[in-house]
């Protein structure tokens, strides 16, 4: 039995592949959710797929799932959606940040476009969290922060020295986040998910990684 609650969170990147699971589970648990993403590490087919999953059940994806297709670096896009569900007295009250460019190897090609993406992208997203008073974020980092270490295995106390501008950019994003809570910690709700590869796929099998 799914419980019902009125906290509504935006999910970027919500069609990847860490974020639609993490969309599955929320709706399971009763969220309302609202996905943001340009499609640019995903497509459409995996919101239909997503739907599938919710065969039995179809109101709870119908009432609960809302879909805007746009890029984090478009602030005014940013700054509608929040505007939207703040005047239908349903506001944001979270943020789960996936959206992001993801490859290592194009980072080190591409440094400046990861940058914008990763960095100028993610500061847009907590730009307006602030203006509309949002202040619980979980953000998807990487464990690429620390680097190549011959000390293993890896904690979170292990040494922050990432070696590419995609590992840079993710520890960039943390130390934004870290001065947020820093100046204004009675407030700021914040967690930084330094996770490695993920793996596997969801047990009904319409969602998975598309790399």
């Amino acid at each position: 039995q799914v419980f019902m609650n009125n906290i509504n969170i935006l999910v970027t990147g919500g069609t990847g592949f860490i974020g639609s699971h993490t969309c599955i589970s929320l709706l399971e648990k009763g969220y309302f959710i609202t996905v943001l993403d340009s499609f640019y590490n995903s497509n459409q087919s995996v919101i239909n797929n997503m739907r599938k999953i919710f065969s039995c059940n179809p109101e709870i994806f119908d009432e609960r799932f809302n879909f805007y297709k746009g890029d984090i670096r478009d602030k005014e896009c940013l700054n509608n959606i929040f505007e939207h569900y703040q005047l239908k007295n349903n506001p944001i009250q979270a943020v789960i940040h996936f959206a992001g460019l993801k490859s290592v190897k194009e980072s080190i090609k591409n440094p400046d476009i990861y940058r914008e993406f990763n960095v100028v992208g993610s500061r847009n997203i907590f730009n307006v969290m602030k203006k509309y008073n949002c202040k619980n974020i979980v953000f998807s980092s990487t464990a690429m922060v620390y680097g190549v270490s011959i000390n293993q295995p890896l904690n979170e106390s292990s040494k922050i020295n990432p070696n590419n501008p995609y590992g840079k950019n993710k520890l960039e994003v943390e130390e934004i986040l870290h001065n947020y809570f820093r100046t204004d910690c009675n407030d700021w709700k914040i967690i930084n998910l330094r996770y490695f590869n993920p793996i596997g796929a969801h047990n009904s099998g319409f969602i998975g990684e598309t790399p």
